[in-house]
């Protein structure tokens, strides 16, 4: 395992990526409106699209142990849209397999774009518009974070990865010769399983300290139950001493009591969800940034509810957080809408980050309407906006304006541009 990414014996990534000197920074701020040359009718989205290289392309964050081939063919060859499903097949025209969406959860995509309103969710998802000047719409400066969610929309993707079943599966990394499967072999099914097991066995490999999942009748009398790996992970979070290797072989089943998943690799995964995202956002905003956060809602059915990956998003977070200064960071915004104990175990992850303020989301969307209006101290940052999306499809681009907070953010902005899959230079930055 590459040094960079973990610490002695660990596959606990420690710290933060060290910013690479060639990224050029992101400018301006996100506090007040800018003018665009977009008309006043136009459609945002389409605008940019059809001028592409006015928007800049951008900047994505890997861990190590994700072959680069693997990056190219994830940002390249997304469907065109995957609404409410992962990989189908030859019918679909799939390519994507879904334990290669699961590994897309360790690239994070980052783009410097413009907003055309502030996102709202009012019984649907949707913008609220800025004001026209002079016959052209006005935008929003922001960072649009691409942050790939752990997808437990299904048991397809991260489930499958993170699964106990009757049999031991030992990790084993891929080999310096492997290739991408071929188009053909995907849509044959006994080919994608092989296939899929392979990428399984390198997640393993470089998330769980064993090497290995045991089996469910070996782990039979120590699987917590939900409620219980729960409180397992709050301890984490509130304990100063508490450590990564506390959550090493820690087994629990979910919600319904259906599935045993292990709760170290899935750790692990949020730490380099984190140190990815949080690495690349320091690199580039030197004047600050303020970071939000949504919780899954779709990506969490088969958990039950998002609280558990709520969890271990504020366990990563603490753990970075102890090992890193997080200088460009100015505010750390939660949506705590379904999750009113959030705030709290935030505040406690980030103690060794003071010059960090935790706030409910809410408190950021002050103004009419809900729009914009961060605190004095905020107003010279960028604002981070997600767009909540899976790795399967490139639903920014294509999703209508209500289907989601993916098509909300992709139809009112010029993200959709920075992303286009057959950008030359889609690919130039990469930390």
């Amino acid at each position: 395992m590459s040094s960079e990414d973990s610490t002695g014996s660990s596959p606990t990534p420690s710290g933060l990526k060290a910013p690479p000197s060639s990224f050029p920074p992101f400018s301006g701020s996100s506090s007040s409106l800018i003018p665009t040359p977009v008309p006043s009718q136009a459609d945002p989205r389409d605008y940019y699209i059809s001028q592409p290289l006015t928007c800049p392309p951008p900047r994505i964050s890997a861990s190590s142990f994700i072959p680069s081939s693997l990056i190219t063919h994830l940002m390249r060859r997304k469907a065109n849209s995957a609404i409410g499903v992962k990989f189908i097949g030859r019918q679909a025209g799939d390519v994507i397999t879904n334990l290669e969406g699961a590994l897309h959860t360790f690239i994070t995509p980052v783009v410097e774009g413009w907003m055309h309103g502030d996102y709202r969710y009012l019984g649907g998802h949707g913008v609220v518009s800025f004001p026209d000047q002079d016959g052209k719409q006005q935008s929003r400066k922001v960072i649009i974070s691409c942050a790939i969610q752990m997808d437990f929309e299904y048991r397809s993707v991260m489930m499958a990865a993170c699964l106990l079943g009757e049999v031991e599966v030992l990790g084993r990394a891929l080999e310096k010769e492997w290739n991408i499967l071929d188009d053909e072999a995907k849509w044959e099914e006994e080919g994608r399983k092989d296939y899929d097991e392979k990428l399984r066995g390198h997640m393993i490999s470089h998330l769980v300290a064993s090497n290995r999942l045991p089996s469910l009748q070996e782990v039979e009398g120590d699987i917590l139950p939900f409620t219980e790996a729960l409180r397992l992970l709050e301890w984490h979070i509130m304990d100063p001493g508490s450590s990564p290797s506390d959550l090493q072989n820690v087994f629990a089943r979910t919600k319904d009591g259906r599935d045993v998943i292990s709760i170290e690799l899935l750790y692990n995964t949020a730490v380099h969800q984190v140190r990815n995202e949080i690495s690349i956002l320091e690199a580039v905003c030197p004047q600050g940034y303020v970071y939000t956060s949504d919780p899954p809602s779709i990506f969490a059915q088969a958990l039950g509810g998002s609280t558990l990956l709520n969890r271990l998003q504020f366990a990563a977070v603490k753990h970075l957080s102890s090992t890193s200064t997080f200088s460009n960071m100015r505010a750390f915004a939660f949506n705590d809408y379904v999750d009113r104990e959030a705030i709290a175990f935030l505040r406690v992850a980030l103690r060794e980050q003071p010059a960090v303020k935790v706030m409910p989301k809410v408190a950021l969307f002050r103004g009419p309407y809900g729009t914009y209006k961060p605190q004095t101290e905020l107003e010279d940052a960028l604002l981070v906006v997600h767009n909540n999306s899976d790795a399967f499809g490139q639903n920014i681009e294509s999703e209508w304006a209500t289907g989601s907070l993916d098509g909300a953010v992709g139809a009112s902005s010029s993200a959709a541009a920075s992303l286009m899959r057959d950008r030359e230079d889609l690919l130039d930055w990469i930390m």
